[in-house]
């Protein structure tokens, strides 16, 4: 056999052995159902897929609202498979919920539950949260072994403050400045409503000299309401109003001019009649004792 007819053969024989490594090498088509067993992207699925019941990976493990408001703490289960989901709270590992039966009687806690494509959405939902609320809860599906994912929630203070006396007194034809601080951790507070005497309160009313000024710094705010020349008209019950949070309540009084000075302290409370008549009848027991 001439060289040239050998070096044929061998490059024969190479190409054949390359063309069978490759086919050895080709994956199988994947079951075609599987993509209707998962409902987040590729990017989201860490590892190869999982066909038993298993957590979605990325669940928050930590929830922070404001005293009063709704919290929602997140249970997502992909491929289910009939098993039972409860919320458990570790605190007094009390069983709070098991599938969408509640095991309390507190009626702020409910499950809100959804189904998209092989995920189930176990979600705890807890209104009006106050700071006993505070604390670690665990969803846990009962597969062996069991499958859990706490969330931490967190409860902060929050409302609105306008500071000094509960009373205040102001003449007639003055200005009249009341300033409203609201804190709604962890998130900036919504808006900021002032009332007077329960009617809102618009800077472009047809009272006419109003200006209302909101700054927000994180989740502080404040608000100012500037009246000009006081009226007995504006006098009455001032509410400083923020979305969802305890409000905060003045009382504002109008002094007329032929109103004494001494009817009010610096403090800017005034006495009550009762008050004068006691200190008239002091006054008069003090001069016949004498």
């Amino acid at each position: 056999m001439s060289p040239g007819m050998a070096f044929l053969l061998l490059l024969l024989l190479f190409l054949l052995l390359l063309h069978g490594r490759q086919g050895r090498g080709v994956t199988a088509t994947p079951n075609p159902g599987w993509k209707e067993q998962t409902d987040w992207s590729e990017s989201e699925r860490a590892g190869p897929p999982r066909r038993g019941p298993h957590l979605l990976p990325g669940l928050p493990t930590n929830v922070s609202v404001t005293a009063g408001r709704l919290a929602t703490l997140p249970c997502r289960v992909a491929n289910l498979k009939g098993r039972s989901v409860s919320w458990i709270r570790q605190e007094d590992l009390k069983v709070l919920a098991t599938d969408e039966v509640i095991f309390t009687s507190d009626e702020r806690l409910k499950v809100r539950a959804w189904k998209t494509g092989a995920v189930w959405a176990w979600d705890l939902v807890i209104e009006e949260t106050t700071v006993e609320d505070a604390g670690v809860y665990e969803c846990q599906v009962n597969t062996r072994p069991k499958i859990s994912h706490p969330v931490t929630l967190n409860v902060h203070l929050g409302g609105a403050v306008i500071p000094g006396p509960a009373e205040v007194y102001v003449e007639a034809g003055s200005r009249l400045l009341l300033t409203c601080w609201v804190q709604a951790p962890p998130k900036p507070p919504g808006p900021i409503t002032w009332l007077h005497n329960y009617a809102p309160v618009h800077a472009e009313g047809p009272r006419g000299g109003v200006s209302i000024h909101v700054a927000q710094e994180g989740a502080r705010a404040s608000a100012r309401l500037l009246l000009t020349s006081v009226t007995p008209l504006d006098a009455g019950n001032y509410s400083c109003q923020p979305e969802g949070l305890d409000a905060a309540h003045v009382s504002v009084f109008v002094l007329h001019d032929e109103e004494p000075r001494a009817m009010h302290d610096d403090r800017g409370s005034s006495p009550s009649r009762h008050d004068l008549s006691v200190l008239m009848l002091g006054l008069l027991l003090t001069h016949r004792l004498r």
